[in-house]
Protein backbone atom coordinates (compact mmCIF):
# COMPACT_ATOMS: atom_id res chain seq x y z
CA UNK A 1 0.00 0.00 0.00
CA UNK A 2 2.93 2.45 0.33
CA UNK A 3 4.15 2.22 -2.95
CA UNK A 4 0.37 3.15 -4.30
CA UNK A 5 0.68 6.41 -2.39
CA UNK A 6 3.81 6.56 -3.01
CA UNK A 7 2.41 6.66 -6.84
CA UNK A 8 0.17 9.16 -6.08
CA UNK A 9 1.87 11.91 -4.82
CA UNK A 10 4.42 11.48 -7.33
CA UNK A 11 1.53 11.62 -10.11
CA UNK A 12 0.40 14.33 -8.02
CA UNK A 13 3.67 16.71 -8.11
CA UNK A 14 4.01 16.10 -11.86
CA UNK A 15 0.44 16.97 -12.48
CA UNK A 16 1.52 20.57 -10.59
CA UNK A 17 5.13 20.82 -12.09
CA UNK A 18 3.36 20.74 -15.68
CA UNK A 19 0.90 23.30 -14.32
CA UNK A 20 3.22 25.50 -13.01
CA UNK A 21 5.63 24.82 -16.32
CA UNK A 22 2.56 25.71 -18.50
CA UNK A 23 1.54 29.24 -16.29
CA UNK A 24 4.84 30.37 -16.24
CA UNK A 25 5.37 29.85 -20.39
CA UNK A 26 1.79 31.33 -20.94
CA UNK A 27 2.58 34.46 -18.39
CA UNK A 28 5.84 34.32 -20.72
CA UNK A 29 4.17 34.91 -24.05
CA UNK A 30 1.84 37.56 -22.67
CA UNK A 31 4.45 39.92 -21.22
CA UNK A 32 6.44 39.43 -24.47
CA UNK A 33 3.67 39.93 -26.79
CA UNK A 34 4.19 43.49 -28.99
CA UNK A 35 1.54 45.83 -27.72
CA UNK A 36 -0.90 46.79 -29.90
CA UNK A 37 -3.57 49.77 -29.14
CA UNK A 38 -7.23 49.13 -30.21
CA UNK A 39 -8.04 52.03 -33.07
CA UNK A 40 -9.95 54.58 -31.45
CA UNK A 41 -13.01 55.87 -33.59
CA UNK A 42 -14.41 59.11 -32.90
CA UNK A 43 -17.76 60.39 -34.42
CA UNK A 44 -18.24 64.06 -34.96
CA UNK A 45 -22.04 64.96 -34.49
CA UNK A 46 -23.31 67.35 -36.43
CA UNK A 47 -26.11 69.16 -33.85
CA UNK A 48 -29.53 68.20 -35.05
CA UNK A 49 -31.51 70.94 -36.24
CA UNK A 50 -35.32 70.59 -35.43
CA UNK A 51 -37.79 70.02 -37.84
CA UNK A 52 -40.45 73.13 -38.31
CA UNK A 53 -43.70 70.63 -37.48
CA UNK A 54 -45.72 72.97 -39.37
CA UNK A 55 -43.51 73.55 -42.29
CA UNK A 56 -45.82 70.97 -44.21
CA UNK A 57 -48.74 73.42 -43.64
CA UNK A 58 -47.04 76.38 -44.73
CA UNK A 59 -45.87 75.10 -47.49
CA UNK A 60 -49.37 73.49 -48.48
CA UNK A 61 -51.17 77.17 -48.07
CA UNK A 62 -48.33 78.29 -50.04
CA UNK A 63 -49.10 75.91 -52.70
CA UNK A 64 -52.47 76.65 -52.51
CA UNK A 65 -52.35 80.52 -52.42
CA UNK A 66 -49.78 80.58 -55.70
CA UNK A 67 -52.49 78.40 -57.55
CA UNK A 68 -55.52 81.15 -57.03
CA UNK A 69 -56.65 81.89 -60.08
CA UNK A 70 -56.40 85.79 -61.07
CA UNK A 71 -59.83 86.46 -61.09
CA UNK A 72 -59.85 85.18 -57.34
CA UNK A 73 -56.86 87.27 -56.73
CA UNK A 74 -58.69 90.35 -58.43
CA UNK A 75 -61.71 89.78 -56.18
CA UNK A 76 -59.79 89.54 -53.25
CA UNK A 77 -58.22 92.89 -54.23
CA UNK A 78 -61.51 94.32 -54.73
CA UNK A 79 -62.60 93.30 -51.01
CA UNK A 80 -59.42 94.37 -49.63
CA UNK A 81 -59.73 98.14 -50.94
CA UNK A 82 -63.11 98.00 -50.09
CA UNK A 83 -62.34 97.04 -46.20
CA UNK A 84 -59.50 99.97 -45.95
CA UNK A 85 -61.73 102.68 -45.26
CA UNK A 86 -61.10 104.06 -42.03
CA UNK A 87 -63.26 102.60 -39.28
CA UNK A 88 -65.24 104.67 -36.95
CA UNK A 89 -64.04 104.23 -33.50
CA UNK A 90 -66.79 103.00 -31.11
CA UNK A 91 -67.59 105.15 -28.36
CA UNK A 92 -70.29 102.73 -26.36
CA UNK A 93 -70.41 102.00 -23.28
CA UNK A 94 -67.82 100.47 -21.45
CA UNK A 95 -67.20 98.51 -18.59
CA UNK A 96 -64.30 99.60 -16.10
CA UNK A 97 -62.91 97.47 -13.36
CA UNK A 98 -61.57 98.34 -10.05
CA UNK A 99 -60.30 95.65 -8.16
CA UNK A 100 -60.39 95.12 -4.18
CA UNK A 101 -56.80 94.03 -3.16
CA UNK A 102 -55.72 91.23 -1.04
CA UNK A 103 -55.64 92.42 2.85
CA UNK A 104 -58.11 95.36 2.65
CA UNK A 105 -59.86 94.00 5.47
CA UNK A 106 -57.16 95.54 8.11
CA UNK A 107 -56.45 98.75 8.72
CA UNK A 108 -54.04 100.56 6.77
CA UNK A 109 -55.26 100.72 3.44
CA UNK A 110 -56.75 104.02 4.10
CA UNK A 111 -53.31 105.66 4.56
CA UNK A 112 -52.08 104.97 0.89
CA UNK A 113 -55.49 105.42 -0.56
CA UNK A 114 -55.30 101.46 -1.93
CA UNK A 115 -58.84 99.64 -0.40
CA UNK A 116 -59.66 100.12 -3.87
CA UNK A 117 -57.80 100.26 -6.73
CA UNK A 118 -58.29 102.52 -8.35
CA UNK A 119 -59.52 104.60 -5.48
CA UNK A 120 -61.12 107.45 -7.69
CA UNK A 121 -62.46 106.72 -11.05
CA UNK A 122 -63.76 108.71 -14.11
CA UNK A 123 -65.91 107.17 -16.74
CA UNK A 124 -68.82 108.68 -18.90
CA UNK A 125 -72.09 107.93 -18.48
CA UNK A 126 -73.63 104.75 -19.56
CA UNK A 127 -70.26 102.79 -18.43
CA UNK A 128 -70.29 100.15 -15.72
CA UNK A 129 -68.02 99.80 -12.93
CA UNK A 130 -66.95 96.17 -12.09
CA UNK A 131 -65.69 95.35 -8.57
CA UNK A 132 -63.83 92.42 -8.30
CA UNK A 133 -63.07 90.86 -4.87
CA UNK A 134 -59.30 90.05 -5.21
CA UNK A 135 -59.57 89.58 -0.83
CA UNK A 136 -60.57 86.27 1.15
CA UNK A 137 -62.70 88.23 3.39
CA UNK A 138 -66.43 89.52 2.53
CA UNK A 139 -66.56 93.02 1.47
CA UNK A 140 -69.45 95.12 -0.25
CA UNK A 141 -69.35 97.89 -2.54
CA UNK A 142 -72.50 100.71 -1.23
CA UNK A 143 -72.99 104.25 -2.64
CA UNK A 144 -72.89 106.91 0.35
CA UNK A 145 -70.07 107.28 3.11
CA UNK A 146 -69.37 105.92 6.41
CA UNK A 147 -70.31 109.01 8.32
CA UNK A 148 -73.77 109.48 6.48
CA UNK A 149 -74.62 106.07 5.63
CA UNK A 150 -75.63 104.36 2.74
CA UNK A 151 -77.45 106.40 -0.06
CA UNK A 152 -78.71 104.13 -1.68
CA UNK A 153 -78.40 104.57 -4.93
CA UNK A 154 -76.29 101.24 -5.48
CA UNK A 155 -75.39 98.22 -3.23
CA UNK A 156 -73.83 95.04 -3.69
CA UNK A 157 -74.22 93.55 -0.42
CA UNK A 158 -71.80 90.72 0.33
CA UNK A 159 -69.13 90.14 -2.18
CA UNK A 160 -67.49 86.72 -1.51
CA UNK A 161 -63.21 86.35 -2.21
CA UNK A 162 -62.93 85.66 -5.66
CA UNK A 163 -66.91 87.31 -6.74
CA UNK A 164 -67.37 90.49 -7.89
CA UNK A 165 -70.35 93.08 -8.53
CA UNK A 166 -71.31 95.21 -11.30
CA UNK A 167 -73.28 98.91 -11.36
CA UNK A 168 -73.89 100.49 -14.55
CA UNK A 169 -73.81 104.51 -14.30
CA UNK A 170 -75.94 106.51 -16.33
CA UNK A 171 -76.40 109.93 -14.94
CA UNK A 172 -73.67 111.97 -14.44
CA UNK A 173 -72.54 112.87 -11.16
CA UNK A 174 -70.05 112.44 -8.15
CA UNK A 175 -70.86 108.47 -6.17
CA UNK A 176 -69.04 108.15 -2.94
CA UNK A 177 -69.24 104.38 -2.05
CA UNK A 178 -67.59 102.56 1.16
CA UNK A 179 -67.70 98.59 2.40
CA UNK A 180 -70.07 98.77 5.21
CA UNK A 181 -68.26 95.80 7.11
CA UNK A 182 -64.90 97.72 6.84
CA UNK A 183 -65.54 101.68 6.62
CA UNK A 184 -62.28 102.44 6.02
CA UNK A 185 -62.62 101.66 2.64
CA UNK A 186 -63.78 104.18 0.46
CA UNK A 187 -63.74 105.32 -3.16
CA UNK A 188 -65.62 107.84 -5.37
CA UNK A 189 -66.67 107.68 -9.19
CA UNK A 190 -67.48 110.79 -11.44
CA UNK A 191 -69.28 110.67 -14.00
CA UNK A 192 -68.96 112.77 -17.15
Amino acid sequence: MASIDKAAIAFSIAIVAVGVGFAAFAGNVQDNAPAVSAPVMTKTMEPKTQADPFADIANKVKQDAASTTTEETVEDEKMVGESSAPMEESSGPETVSVEIPKGTSSPGCETSNACFSPASLTINAGDTVEWTNGDTAAHTVTSGSPANGPSGVFDSSLIMGGASFENTFDEAGSYDYFCMVHPWMVGNIQVN
